[in-house]
């Protein structure tokens, strides 16, 4: 059976061994915001330690690569629920080929539309403005736009 697990792509993203990190220090390394990393964490992707004496979280590259991880996955378009069955997954043998299937396929399906919808806001768009320079001054009317607005709203 073919299995996909993120742990496999662990070298792609894998810091050498930074040591403990409070929230601001992740965030940096990671690019991203302070506030993601806090999110992330609330959404149980992260997995920090309290540091005893103040409480602090604490977080290792584990922590790090996983918050690459993410962050790549979402690039690619998959949502925060999609990230955590991959995810979980991966840390419990991966993936099966079938399950992986799926949720690409769905992805795709979901960005086949999207490309769908740009290309038609791309053709209005083009529509409009081919309009505008056939007008006197070359400029738009309230008309005009009112026109574009109502054939997305």
């Amino acid at each position: 059976m073919l299995a996909f697990s993120p742990l496999i792509y662990r070298d792609l993203f894998h810091a050498s061994d930074v040591g403990t990190m409070k929230v601001n220090e992740i965030a940096n390394l990671a690019d991203v915001s302070p506030d993601t990393v806090r999110f992330y964490n609330r959404e149980g992707l992260l997995r920090p330690r309290k540091d005893p004496r103040n409480g602090y979280n604490l977080y290792n590259s584990e922590d790090l690569w996983r918050l690459r991880f993410v962050r790549v996955a979402n690039k690619l378009g998959f949502n925060l629920r999609e990230v955590k069955v991959i995810l979980s997954h991966g840390t419990e043998g991966g993936l099966a080929g079938s399950d992986l299937k799926e949720l690409f396929t769905d992805r795709l399906c979901r960005l086949d539309q999207e490309l769908k919808e740009l290309k038609r806001l791309r053709d209005d768009m083009k529509t409009t403005v081919q309009v505008w320079r056939q007008m006197p001054d070359g400029a738009p009317n309230g008309h005009s736009v009112q026109e574009l607005i109502e054939r997305w709203s």
